[in-house]
């Protein structure tokens, strides 16, 4: 009989343990984190979400307190809300905070239960399940710094007198300015705060506009920087960058205040010089030519910079501007075939590029 009530005993006791075992599964597959804690509100069980969450030891954490285990910016807080639970008797819901490996600050709304003896209704323990609402809650926090930022713009028209009319007069003033701004620098290089295509190719049009109707002349050059993508390629973008700069600087630092300057392409620029021959020109290309020869960039004097210059200046033959970029790219072109770190010159009379 003993040995019967034993076998049924033992029985029991493993059915036991396996439904605790698919239990704990269960709870160990929550993608939220889980806990439990027991009369005393000391650990008796958390899921890995929410030991990895806290960096909890999941060997060493059974039969701790809150404050032993959380960081102590979230003790406090988590302890307070499971004392409102056991204290409400039912579900109750709070907001905790934790930190990712990262260091990021999440949310979480977390529903406590606290159980109770049925029969003396003494207090058991309780258990917690939490979800993540950090993305809500940035959007809800986004709302209201919109909400708040309406109210004040609702307010600050509210409270418009009579000075209205002259604050709206700023207003359009600065939006004019804003514009301005904005318009010179849709015309501007960032890097070089040279011309870029569009400003350069529109100021030179405007010149060869003024050479067909009043019979002037003006001449055009296009460099490009010798072996540029060496230079990225060996020593950096940022390097590149500081010889940009410095071949600007050599075309600001030796043309004149009427002269067109401006970057048209990754190393490439184009001058249009008014009022200027082909052999001024060519002696203003081969002057540059040779300061750019000498560019020294601080603490990379390793760096060599040369750049091959192509030449040709206005003909009334030629159809459009275009035309004489055109030529002034064949001279360019031949200067590269050349051996580059050249200057050669070409007219429209011309079949082939010479040399200046």
């Amino acid at each position: 009989m003993h040995t019967e009530q034993y076998r049924l005993l033992e029985k029991e006791n493993q059915e036991l343990k396996h439904l605790i075992n698919q239990f704990k599964n269960l709870l160990d597959s929550i993608p939220d984190p889980v806990f439990m804690k027991d009369e005393n509100l000391k650990w008796i069980y958390g899921n890995p979400i929410i030991l990895n969450l806290y960096s909890i030891d999941k060997d060493n954490y059974v039969g701790k307190t809150v404050d032993q285990l959380l960081p102590a910016e979230f003790a406090e807080s988590c302890m307070e809300s499971d004392r409102k639970a056991v204290a409400k008797g039912t579900i109750s819901k709070s907001e905790e905070q934790a930190r990712d490996a990262e260091g990021t600050l999440h949310y979480f709304e977390v529903f406590k239960v606290p159980s109770y003896d049925k029969d003396n209704g003494e207090f058991k323990g309780l258990i917690g399940v939490g979800r993540d609402i950090t993305k809500r809650k940035e959007t809800q926090e986004a709302l209201e710094e919109e909400n708040r930022k309406r109210k004040e713009h609702e307010e600050k028209l509210a409270n418009l007198t009579a000075t209205l009319e002259e604050k709206v007069t700023l207003r359009t003033r600065q939006l004019e300015e804003e514009k301005r701004k904005a318009v010179q620098l849709s015309y501007v290089d960032t890097l070089t705060q040279l011309n870029n295509r569009r400003a350069y190719y529109e100021q030179s049009l405007a010149v060869d506009t003024h050479a067909r109707t009043m019979h002037t002349h003006y001449a055009v050059i296009l460099l490009d920087i010798d072996y540029f993508k060496k230079i990225n390629d060996t020593h950096g973008h940022a390097i590149g960058d500081e010889v940009l700069k410095s071949l600007a600087n050599v075309l600001k630092t030796n043309l004149r205040e009427d002269d067109i300057e401006g970057r048209v392409g990754g190393e490439e620029f184009a001058i249009t010089l008014v009022d200027t021959t082909l052999t001024e020109a060519t002696v203003i290309a081969e002057k540059l030519c040779d300061a750019i020869a000498n560019i020294q960039l601080e603490n990379f004097e390793e760096v060599s910079v040369t750049a091959s210059f192509g030449v040709t200046e206005y003909h009334k033959e030629s159809a459009h501007f275009e035309d004489i970029l055109s030529k002034a790219d064949e001279a360019l072109y031949h200067a590269k075939v050349s051996g580059r770190n050249s200057v050669k010159a070409t007219t429209f009379d011309a079949q082939t590029s010479t040399e200046a």
